[in-house]
């Protein structure tokens, strides 16, 4: 599912490294991802590599856009499309957005009957963030989304993170009782680390190769994600 501030906040940003334009250009961004597996806070989906592309277009603080996650073994657990937008205020202590994501289903996933499939409303999960990335001084990050849609618990989703020249840090926590993040309570279920170092081919063409090791302490669950960025 996609993120867009610290970890699919973090691992998203890591992974693709998509900026978004100057207040003076509006443009279209492409980009694809082949990562070892796909990992949402805390959570694998999929059980197979994953290629994930990406397209949006920013114009001054706003930012729209279609994220998918598609499993190289066919599962559909691990098949996704989500519409996104957001809009980010500069100002002189750092980065401020909001922002929606509709993570949808195109295919028939797993807790969904029969019919419900993409054009069934049980198969959106809408959630509404907010988020905050500091500046080269201040290198600190922050994300808190709630779903709003087709959650009975509307979830909430919190994440703190640091940036350093060599890696970045991130630890991420639900408040509360969860079906969507399998907790009973409040519980941390997303840290870790990553790293990420960019290849230049060409003049024209380069390409990062990102590494992640998190952990899920809530549901005791390891991982380690190596992914390309084209």
């Amino acid at each position: 599912m996609r993120i867009t501030t610290v970890s699919k906040g973090f691992v998203l940003i890591l992974l693709t490294g998509l900026m978004l334009s100057s207040p003076a250009i509006a443009q279209w961004n492409m980009g694809l991802d082949i990562t070892s597996r796909y990992v949402w806070r805390g959570f694998e989906f999929g059980n197979s590599p994953s290629l994930q592309p990406e397209l949006s277009y920013a114009a001054g603080g706003l930012e729209v856009g279609v994220w998918g996650a598609f499993a190289t073994s066919g599962d559909p657990d691990g098949t996704e499309v989500d519409l996104f937008a957001s809009y980010t205020f500069e100002t002189d202590a750092g980065a401020f957005s909001l922002m929606v994501t509709d993570y949808t289903f195109p295919v028939h996933h797993t807790g969904l009957t029969g019919s419900e499939t993409w054009f069934s409303s049980k198969a959106h999960f809408i959630e509404a963030g907010i988020g905050y990335q500091g500046l080269e001084s201040f290198p600190i990050s922050f994300f808190a989304g709630m779903f709003v849609h087709n959650d009975d618990d509307n979830s909430v989703y919190l994440e703190l993170g640091y940036g350093h020249d060599l890696f970045d840090v991130f630890i991420g926590m639900t408040p509360m009782e969860s079906a969507t993040y399998g907790t009973s309570g409040p519980g941390i279920i997303n840290m870790g680390l990553g790293t990420a170092k960019t290849f230049k081919v060409t003049d024209s063409f380069s390409f990062d190769l990102t590494s992640v090791l998190s952990v899920n302490p809530y549901a005791e669950n390891l991982f380690f994600v190596v992914g390309i960025s084209l």
